[in-house]
């Protein structure tokens, strides 16, 4: 979810106005309703140590929210969440061709879209209800309750759901916890208070998903949750204060911190720095997510200057 009023104040000077009126009506405009973001698209080498990013370039390149970012299952397009400056809207883009398809057309705002294996469905945050919804790619126009037969009114923020299984993992939008409840039928297990405000996700090659958890002695854990046995695993501290991360499909987990990209795997020696993204003219990024083939990072930032 955006975080309101972060975007520095706009405005629009008339030619014909004094440089202090001009200077005035810019401090009394509103500020824009979403912060100014970017999507970048590199190249990616899971076996480089470091410089593992290259061919880093701009897709959205436009005044405005571009984020969340999520690919689909062939690797071809990617999701996500772009707003036309009062709300948002589902887009995708196609890596190939390098342009850009509005998928949802709706007066309230979509966040999160993720898209079913298939590629037929895609689930989103949804500010009708502040809850999960899903829309078919035929049918953008008429969107469904997700939650629905699960019975859950909770407001979300953020979700993982594991098409496979039905299950679904979802952060509390105002509880700052986690909970598991199921697409299709009544289901509600609350997993763990003091969770980060950050995106779940499912584990490759498992049925885990992992949540961000805030410990009593304020350490920050990426941790484990299997909803079978209901058993949570630690994996590793987050890197800084970014709880932004996503899993590659090796089963790696990348993660931005201070402008750098750090990559973590299950026994190695913890956290190590791939690549430098002031090297590539970006600065503020804080959110990252690969493609299913591997070969792929979408980073949100902003151009440097």
């Amino acid at each position: 979810m955006p975080i309101r009023g972060l975007a520095l104040a706009l405005c629009a000077p008339f030619a014909l106005a004094s440089a202090a009126f001009a200077q005035d009506a810019e401090e009394d405009a509103p500020p824009a309703a979403f912060p100014e973001t970017e999507i970048f698209l590199f190249d990616y080498d899971a076996a480089a140590q470091d410089n593992a990013l290259w061919d880093g370039r701009n897709v959205t390149a436009r005044a405005g929210y571009d984020n969340q970012p999520y690919f689909t299952k062939d690797s071809a397009t990617f999701l996500y969440s772009r707003d036309d400056g009062t709300q948002t809207d589902i887009w995708e883009y196609d890596l190939a061709s390098d342009t850009h398809a509005q998928i949802t057309r709706t007066p309230e705002s979509e966040f999160s879209p993720t898209p079913s294996p298939d590629n037929r469905t895609i689930m989103m945050v949804f500010e009708r209800n502040n809850s999960i919804w899903h829309i078919d790619r035929n049918l953008p126009d008429v969107p469904q309750w997700s939650l629905e037969a699960a019975g859950v009114t909770e407001p979300v923020g953020y979700f993982a759901h594991n098409f496979a299984t039905g299950d679904l993992l979802y952060w509390s939008r105002y509880g700052f916890n986690v909970a598991l409840t199921h697409a299709d039928k009544p289901a509600y297990h609350f997993i763990s208070g003091h969770a980060v405000p950050a995106t779940p996700h499912v584990i490759p090659g498992s049925n885990e998903i992992s949540f961000v958890h805030r410990q009593t002695n304020e350490q920050v854990w990426i941790k484990a949750f299997d909803p079978k046995t209901k058993a949570i695993r630690p994996l590793t501290p987050i890197v800084g204060t970014n709880a932004n991360y996503t899993w590659a499909p090796d089963g790696a987990i990348l993660q931005i911190e201070d402008g750098k990209v750090h990559r973590w795997r299950e026994g190695g020696e913890g956290w190590e720095v791939i690549g430098d993204l002031a090297d590539h003219g970006i600065e503020s990024a804080n959110r990252i997510a690969v493609s299913p083939d591997g070969k792929r990072i979408a980073v949100v930032g902003l151009p440097v200057g």
